[in-house]
C-alpha cells in the first residue's frame, strides 16, 4: 500500500520509509511532491501542534479528492516547549524570529537561538520538551491523532555546529549531557518525532 507523507522533502520520506522498513511493513511513502502537489505551503492556523497536523491532512486530503487519489494520509507537526516560558516557542518554532528577521534580514539565521536564550537569560528552570503530533488519515477522512515527546533543557549557549533545526544546538536530551545536533542517527531515531511515528504506524500494523 502506498501512503502520502506530508512533505516534499527528500530526506523526510525517506526517513519515514526507513522507519516502515524497520517495523516490517508493507508501505510505500510517497512526498507531496509525488502526488504533484501544487498549492505551495499549508498555511499553519492552529493553536496547538495538533490542529497544525490535521490541517495539513485535511489539506492533503482536499487535494487527493480535487485529483481522484485514494491514499492515506500521514503529516506531521513540531514544537518546542520551553516550561519558563509557558510553552514558548510552541507551535512559532519554526518561526519564532520570523518578524525580527522580517524588520532587520541582517540578522543571523539563527536569530530563533538567540531570542530564545536571552528570554531565558539567568532563568534557573531551562526545562524544555520537544513534542510532535502525527496525524494518520484514512481517504474517508477518518483520522488518529499520536504524540512523541523528548525531555530535556536549554543549555546557556550554543553548542556545536550550528545548522537547521537550529534549536538542535541548545536543547540537551534528559539522560545525556549532548546537544540535539550532536546525536548521531541511531539516537535521533528514538526521539520525539520517531515516538510519534512508530506510535502511529503500530496502529496501522
Amino acid at each position: 500500500m502506498q501512503i502520502i507523507f506530508g512533505t516534499t522533502s527528500q530526506r523526510k520520506t525517506e526517513d519515514l520509509q526507513n522507519v516502515i522498513n524497520e517495523m516490517n511493513l508493507d508501505l510505500e511513502v510517497l512526498s507531496m511532491a509525488d502526488i504533484g502537489w501544487d498549492r505551495g505551503e499549508i498555511e499553519e492556523t492552529g493553536s496547538t501542534i495538533e490542529e497544525n497536523s490535521l490541517i495539513k491532512a485535511n489539506a492533503i486530503l482536499s487535494f487527493c479528492k480535487a485529483h481522484n487519489i485514494e491514499k492515506p494520509i500521514i503529516t506531521d507537526d513540531t514544537g518546542l516547549f520551553v516550561e519558563a516560558l509557558r510553552g514558548e516557542p510552541g507551535v512559532y518554532t519554526a518561526r519564532y524570529a520570523d518578524d525580527e528577521l522580517l524588520l532587520n534580514p541582517n540578522l543571523p539565521k539563527h536569530q530563533c537561538v538567540i531570542k530564545l536564550l536571552n528570554k531565558l537569560n539567568s532563568e534557573k528552570n531551562r526545562n524544555a520538551t520537544y513534542r510532535c503530533c502525527v496525524t494518520f488519515m484514512m481517504p474517508n477522512g477518518d483520522y488518529h491523532q499520536e504524540i512523541g515527546e523528548s525531555k530535556g533543557f536549554i543549555s546557556e549557549k550554543i553548542i556545536g555546529e550550528l545548522k537547521k533545526p537550529y534549536f538542535y544546538s541548545v536543547f540537551i536530551l534528559e539522560g545525556t549531557n549532548m546537544a540535539f545536533n550532536s546525536l548521531k542517527v541511531k539516537e535521533l531515531n528514538n526521539t520525539y518525532r520517531y515516538k510519534a511515528l512508530r506510535k502511529s504506524l503500530k496502529k496501522i500494523k
